[in-house]
């Protein structure tokens, strides 16, 4: 017969107690670091539209940089990298490309996004709105050079998404740039396996009209799309990169962001899924001065998502 001993039991009971308050207060820290970057930090900058990516086990975010005295979006000219290895500790690495040094890029110069492939990093960025530009690295900070002369095509927030074969994709919105059908709306092209032509046409991918801030996940083999549409976020799910028939929209992802338009990125990160946005209404930010943010997300068993619900440091 099995002898019960209560001071053991006490004790058990009181470390998986222990253990369950910790990994709460390690959860409400993971999701409450916001913003990632502080206006009392050493080289702050204004990091909005924030594009991360997962290389080599660390977060990379990439970001447009709204400057000090901003009131427009005009003045919007160089990228920011941002790096963590545990969504903690943050390293700015600061301006790390400012495409105006190039002989052929000049004006607006709004939401990036990155790629690997065959050993380059690519990072894609508009400039005079919707013309993109690409430069490539062999580090995913940097230094980067120019990978083309000229636009290699003409689109809205540009974001690039390379899929488990290897098969590259760019995707936007169409609201700025005449392409099919009118209106704007999700639309996506393949890449050539050199990461700078299209591979193809332009293909509408919903139904619905969209404003901007076009990304694209994969989760389980669903393909997720998601894009600003007035002042919230919503997503459709696929079964493909390309679907033919239109992605189906599932609803409202998150809301308007806090004094900003939003622009989000989705990343799966040490086997968690976080939501990257940005806002401004910190760091005495404005409408036209954003800081870059992240929460967790979850999804349900049909593979929905739980809509985002934003969070500050507390």
């Amino acid at each position: 017969m099995t002898r019960y001993n209560m001071k053991n039991g006490l004790n058990i009971l009181s470390l998986r107690t222990i253990t369950l308050v910790c990994m709460v207060l390690i959860t409400q820290y993971i999701t409450a670091q916001n913003p990632i970057l502080k206006d009392s930090d050493t080289g702050f900058v204004y990091a909005a539209d924030p594009a991360a990516e997962v290389f080599n086990d660390k977060v990379y975010v990439y970001c447009s940089r709204d400057v000090e005295n901003a009131v427009s979006y005009s003045t919007m000219q160089d990228y920011v990298i941002l790096e963590s290895a545990d969504l903690d500790k943050w390293i700015n690495h600061g301006v790390v490309l400012k495409p105006r040094a190039y002989s052929w890029a000049d004006g607006q110069m709004n939401a990036p996004d990155a790629a690997y492939k065959n050993g380059w990093y690519y990072l894609y960025f508009p400039y005079n709105k919707t013309d993109i530009g690409v430069a490539k690295s062999k580090s995913p900070i940097g230094p980067w050079e120019e990978a083309v002369t000229d636009k290699i095509t003409t689109i809205f927030d540009p974001t690039v998404f390379v899929d488990d074969d290897g098969q590259a994709y760019i995707y936007g919105n169409d609201h700025k740039v005449n392409i099919g059908a009118p209106g704007a709306h999700i639309m996506g092209a393949k890449l050539k396996d050199n990461m700078v032509e299209l591979d193809g046409p332009w293909i509408r991918l919903s139904e619905e009209t969209v404003s901007e801030a076009v990304h694209i996940f994969k989760r389980n083999d669903i393909y997720y799309f998601s894009a600003r549409v007035g002042p919230v976020t919503k997503y459709w799910m696929a079964d493909s990169a390309l679907p033919k028939h239109y992605a189906t929209l599932k609803g409202e992802l998150a809301p308007n962001a806090p004094d900003a338009p939003n622009h989000t990125s989705v990343i799966e990160f040490k086997n968690e899924w976080y939501f990257l946005y940005h806002r401004g209404d910190v760091n005495n930010g404005s409408f036209h001065k954003r800081s870059a943010c992240f929460e967790k997300m979850s999804f349900r068993e049909d593979g929905t998502i739980v809509p985002i619900e934003y969070s500050l440091e507390q």
